[in-house]
């Protein structure tokens, strides 16, 4: 009955939403923002352009968004402290608590109540981070570059003798989960397990038209994660270790340590983040160069322009699309007046493609000079683990184009999958 009824209410949700759309466009002679649409989920850029001409603060009453596209808001949203990335402090984290309890999610809504400095601002956000900031140092994540270029090698030589492959599967979903699992201390036998869960869970973050039964899978994912590294961090409080968990559990500044919720938190976090950005990054970066035949030989022939061409990877096709932020208070802002709690979607990817950022912002070069993106973030909520992203990333493309300079597309039009937050493919065959 409770599947039933929640099928029911997803219809509704949707049939409003389609509404809302239809009427959307007679206001704006044509134009809405439909993330529903195939048009949409095949080149978003087109529309993130047009609503910046019609308004960089966009204001989508379908999606019940403010849609922030322009280089210069993003960057001062992210970094102005008017703006609040922790939704628990809004009339909206009522419908969340409510909906968690109903749905009997008692592990989500403690770790909702508590968590991770994605969803918190300062001074909570400093704090954690500064501890978190340990199992960070440049010179350990520098340290793994050897082991990541093995782990690269080793997945690829499962392809010896093959004609095509898909490279998702053989490589930009394993090496994060594998990378991380290292990092972590966690034995090899839970690799897997780790990518399904890691998968199942963005079934419902950004999914678009998630299923009642995607979102169960996503959900059941979350809390089977935080119970293991409940019992992971449990059994290592006496004897921490060496790895990234033993430096959390050992983290302190000043008198202040983490505690338990606070390490699920940043477990998880890096799990997600730091395994579904890298293959995302990968997988979209390759699609770039591979349509683009004069990059693709421009990085055959000298490959100390990977590192660079790594960002403009990330400018051109990010994996993460958007973040949120909410008015911390009633406020006027920009001209306009914003009630306390309006969310405001920071759309990363239109950010990037602002020809006020990046000239000819649509153009995909390798060589750009001075590449301005905001795929890690921006100011205090820059990305941690951005630094690991590039090792890994630049790692790859070495490889890939070591082994494979002839490469190419097996299928021209791969299915990009439905989620507005993290932009990406489920495969992506190679001709090799």
């Amino acid at each position: 009955m409770k599947e039933l009824i929640n099928s029911i209410r997803i219809f509704l949700i949707f049939r409003f939403y389609k509404l809302g759309v239809i009427l959307e466009r007679i206001s704006n002679k044509g134009f809405a923002l439909d993330i529903f649409s195939s048009s949409f989920q095949n080149n978003p850029y087109k529309t993130y352009s047009k609503m910046r001409t019609i308004n960089p603060i966009y204001h989508s009453k379908p999606t019940f968004l403010r849609w922030v596209t322009k280089m210069d808001l993003v960057q001062e949203m992210i970094r102005d402290d008017r703006f609040s990335v922790d939704d628990r402090k809004f009339p909206i984290a009522k419908l969340r608590r409510n909906e968690l309890r109903r749905d009997g999610r008692d592990i989500m809504l403690d770790q909702f109540e508590n968590p991770s400095i994605l969803k918190l601002d300062p001074p909570d956000h400093s704090r954690i981070r500064k501890l978190v900031s340990y199992g960070f140092t440049n010179r350990y994540i520098k340290s793994l570059e050897t082991e990541i270029n093995d782990t690269i090698n080793q997945c690829l030589d499962k392809t010896h003798n093959l004609e095509s492959f898909d490279l998702m599967n053989v490589l930009a979903k394993p090496l994060p989960a594998i990378v991380i699992a290292k990092m972590m201390g966690l034995p090899d036998s839970d690799l897997n397990q780790f990518q399904i869960w890691s998968e199942n869970l963005l079934k419902e973050v950004g999914g678009i038209g998630s299923s009642v039964k995607k979102r169960k899978l996503a959900r059941d994912a979350y809390e089977d994660l935080i119970r293991y590294f409940e019992k992971i961090i449990i059994e290592r409080k006496d004897n921490p270790g060496d790895d990234f968990i033993g430096k959390l559990i050992l983290a302190e500044e000043e008198g202040d340590k983490l505690n338990v919720k606070e390490m699920y938190g940043t477990c998880l976090l890096l799990l997600i983040a730091g395994h579904e950005t890298t293959t995302r990054l990968v997988g979209n970066g390759l699609f770039a160069l591979l349509n683009h035949p004069d990059q693709f030989e421009c990085l055959k022939e000298d490959h100390s322009k990977i590192p660079n061409a790594v960002e403009e990877m990330l400018r051109y096709e990010p994996p993460v699309h958007a973040t949120v932020r909410f008015a911390n208070d009633n406020m006027t802002y920009r001209n306009r007046d914003y009630k306390r709690g309006t969310p405001f979607a920071i759309s990363i990817a239109g950010a990037n493609r602002d020809p006020e950022a990046n000239q000819d912002p649509d153009v995909f070069n390798v060589l750009r000079e001075n590449v301005k993106h905001v795929s890690f973030g921006y100011g205090p909520h820059m990305c941690i683990g951005a630094n690991l992203a590039r090792i890994e990333t630049r790692l790859v493309f070495e490889r890939l184009l070591e082994r494979f300079p002839n490469m190419k597309l097996g299928n021209k039009n791969p299915e990009w999958q439905k989620n507005f937050i993290f932009r990406g493919f489920e495969n992506l065959e190679l001709k090799v």
